[in-house]
């Protein structure tokens, strides 16, 4: 009802006239934060109809993909998003942080190291509002309103809360629990919107709802889901009306539904989609509410976090994430659409303060703080990690230069006391997946996989060897210091950390890389001993056959790799390890056709995992079935748009049809890289350019793949260029590396004979 007289006051009211801030005519921005919101879940949805909104987001406004880096933990990246700087440099690093004297508090704005953009506009003037940020409690004091995300939490108490600084400033709190909506108000019809359930658990759950313990409260899934259900409705009314009444220049609303109820429900079939479903439609509905309160020029930034995998991706507590059961879950591929209020709501747009409707690309969660400063025409500190994407912006936004300025300075708010609100969240953490018994923060871990993430490797080995001080069988952390000493050519330890792993319960998860990294040593008995350790462990029983085959194909012994690599996917089908492996000890004689009615029953099973889907895409193309392999390479690429590997079979594909305008169009989506330049010579020797040609070619050179392949080809194109000496050093270079070719050998005595000519 709140909402609705809101929305109704602007209405008669009308659009009020957009304020000039020195330059261009300032616009407002909502910027909405959907956690673990994905195109691949809310495209079918809009083809159903159940999106309007996001419908004409689609429609009329920019869209991308959101790609972020692992780990994938909520407060991490959307304190990214919000901030646009690395987790090193922000601070916030888990959902709960260590105290001196051993104690834990969740995460919050005291452990924020750096400017949100909310304290960006508010130092420059303008009117901001945050609603349910995470990592905002205690709330700031800044120009406007800030409603901390422990507001939600709150509601699942009976007692009153023990600590302050839920809302800034103080006497805006009145106003909110106004509009709150509390879990047990919510009626029967309210909940089976998300999905049919009986009386009987709609009675259970308000049970569960009066109790003041937490870890009993969250057993329950349907109260869990009331609380999620009305926290939603909470921060959306709470965002309407703000945005409606406050008229802040910055809204930034966060809601958590969507990876909530994915968790909680992602395996319960149709029950699971529905409640999924009507997720996706509570964010279609603020997207909305805001749009309609909003002036036409407004922007509306829709943006998530991650994605969420589908029941069929085959993730089953998935080890190759290292983060845990529940972030195995996060797909790093998130959404982020761009459009005004107008548009969404069909009123005339200005054409230079509009959004052209198209496809955007890919972005960083490092981008949107930066975009978003443009667009109000802030300046960009020059400390930012990310990037101005103008191709999301309106033309006016997109044609000005970013304005770089030194960093502002910033103090976080003091810590709060601690209180109740450690027990609470660690409850539904656990809930969730997120944490096991052990009360202590992950932050150490995280930080640890974003160094190694992004190559950081000698930070990375300090963070985990100082977390493994303290927390000593931490598997996951072995396993990524082990990484990281690898990368780093310490191989020594990365072994000895290895075998540490393999003792503290690892086994499963550490015996291949251990094993591969000892045979890359030359270390074939310490191989084995891995091997005998882990062989007694239990679940390790795919992993010792794919470390088996490892070892006999190292030794040149393929028959045995084959059988080994079998007998894994006997214990596990769908072993990519294993499927992968045998699909390169088949293809070394010609027979990787054979795997394809294997890999085609493991894709069965598990439609939604890219990897799978790449495979069999390299085992037809392997066969020559081109038009099967180009599908399978296309379904990967929709279930990881960032795939250039993939993107550069699929261009091979095109070039085997001798489709070589398709294959140039997928390699321009691709980053450099010495595949991508090695196709890119074959395709442009096969059509004559032979500067291009030999362009490309120098470059995979260059860049080390130095085969008799490359050598020729570029030996060829320098040759057609009448570069002749050049060629005969380049043919002769390949024949010293493999001396039976006959064509090339007479290519080069040609040149040889020619040359006393050419020299007369």
């Amino acid at each position: 009802m709140a909402v609705t007289i809101a929305l109704a006051m602007v209405a008669c009211r009308g659009t009020p006239p957009a304020e000039s801030q020195g330059g261009p005519v300032a616009r407002r921005m909502a910027i909405v934060g959907l956690d673990a919101a994905d195109w691949s879940r809310a495209d079918p949805l809009i083809a159903a109809g159940a999106l309007p909104t996001f419908a004409r987001l689609k429609s009329h406004g920019r869209t991308g993909v959101l790609v972020a880096t692992p780990p994938l933990i909520s407060p991490i990246i959307w304190t990214s998003i919000a901030t646009g700087m690395q987790p090193e440099d922000h601070g916030v690093l888990d959902f709960m942080t260590d105290l001196k004297d051993g104690r834990q508090v969740p995460v919050g704005s005291a452990q924020r190291l750096t400017p949100a953009i909310w304290n960006l506009f508010s130092d420059q003037g303008r009117r901001v509002a945050v609603v349910g940020w995470w990592a905002t409690w205690p709330a700031e004091s800044i120009r406007g309103t800030v409603v901390s995300d422990a507001v939600a939490p709150q509601l699942l108490r009976t007692r009153a809360p023990v600590a302050g600084g839920l809302v800034s400033p103080a006497a805006a709190e009145a106003g909110v629990n106004a509009l709150l909506v509390r879990p047990a108000q919510l009626r029967y019809e309210d909940l089976a919107g998300y999905g049919s359930i009986t009386r009987e658990e709609y009675d259970r759950a308000q049970r569960a709802l009066t109790t003041d313990e937490p870890g009993v409260f969250y057993k329950d899934r349907l109260a869990h889901l009331a609380a999620v259900v009305a926290g939603t409705r909470t921060y959306a009314n709470v965002a309407v009306d703000l945005w409606t009444r406050d008229r802040a220049d910055l809204l930034a609303v966060y809601l958590e539904g969507i990876d909530t109820v994915s968790h909680l429900f992602i395996r319960e079939g149709e029950r699971g989609a529905a409640a999924i479903g009507a997720a996706y439609r509570d964010a279609d509905q603020l997207i909305s509410d805001l749009a309609r309160a909003s002036p036409p020029d407004a922007l509306i930034v829709v943006v998530s976090d991650h994605g969420f995998h589908s029941a069929s991706a085959g993730i089953v507590e998935d080890p190759a994430d290292l983060s845990g059961p529940a972030t195995a879950w996060h797909r790093p591929y998130g959404l982020v659409a761009v459009a005004t209020a107008g548009a969404l709501t069909g009123r005339d747009v200005a054409a230079s303060r509009s959004v052209t409707a198209g496809d955007a690309g890919t972005v960083t969660p490092l981008d949107i703080a930066p975009t978003i400063l443009h667009a109000a025409n802030l300046p960009v500190s020059s400390d930012l990690a990310g990037r101005v994407v103008t191709a999301i912006l309106p033309a006016d936004a997109a044609a000005r230069e970013p304005k770089r300025t030194p960093p502002a300075p910033y103090r976080p708010p003091p810590a709060p006391a601690v209180g109740g609100e450690a027990r609470d969240a660690w409850a539904r953490l656990q809930a969730l997946g997120y944490v096991a018994g052990a009360r202590t923060s992950l932050a150490r871990r995280h930080l640890g996989e974003s160094y190694f993430r992004r190559g950081k490797l000698e930070a990375a080995v300090r963070e985990l060897n100082g977390l493994l001080d303290t927390q000593p069988n931490d598997v996951a952390a072995q396993l990524w210091l082990a990484k990281s000493l690898a990368g780093l050519g310490r191989t020594h330890e990365a072994l000895a950390v290895y075998d540490r792993a393999m003792q503290a319960g690892g086994a499963a998860d550490a015996l291949v890389d251990a094993v591969d990294l000892a045979l890359g040593a030359r270390a074939p008995d310490r191989a084995q001993r891995f091997i005998q350790s882990a062989a007694a462990k239990p679940g390790a029983g795919a992993a010792v056959a794919v470390a088996r085959g490892a070892i006999a194909e190292a030794a040149g012994q393929r028959p045995t790799a084959e059988r080994q690599y079998r007998a894994a996917l006997v214990v596990d089908p769908g072993s990519f390890d294993a499927l992968a492996r045998l699909l390169g000890v088949l293809a070394l004689s010609g027979r990787a056709p054979e795997l394809i009615p294997i890999l085609g029953r493991a894709v069965a099973r598990m439609p939604d995992s890219a990897r799978h889907q790449a495979l069999l895409g390299e085992a037809q193309l392997s066969a020559k079935d081109y038009r099967a392999s180009e599908s399978s390479f296309t379904r990967a690429l929709q279930l990881a748009p960032d795939g250039d590997a993939v993107r550069i079979s699929l261009a091979r594909v095109h070039v085997m049809q001798q489709q070589p305008e398709k294959a140039l169009a997928v390699l321009a989506a691709t980053k450099p890289s010495v595949d991508r330049s090695v196709l890119l010579g074959a395709i442009y020797s096969a059509s004559g350019d032979w500067n291009t040609a030999a362009s490309h070619l120098q470059s995979a050179l260059d860049g080390g793949r130095v085969t008799p392949d490359v050598l020729n080809g570029l030996g060829y194109s320098r040759l057609k260029l009448g570069q002749r000496q050049q060629a005969a050093e380049l043919f002769s270079r390949s024949l010293s590396m493999k001396p039976g070719q006959p064509e090339i050998r007479k290519l080069l005595g040609d040149l040889r004979q020619d040359a006393p000519r050419a020299a007369r």
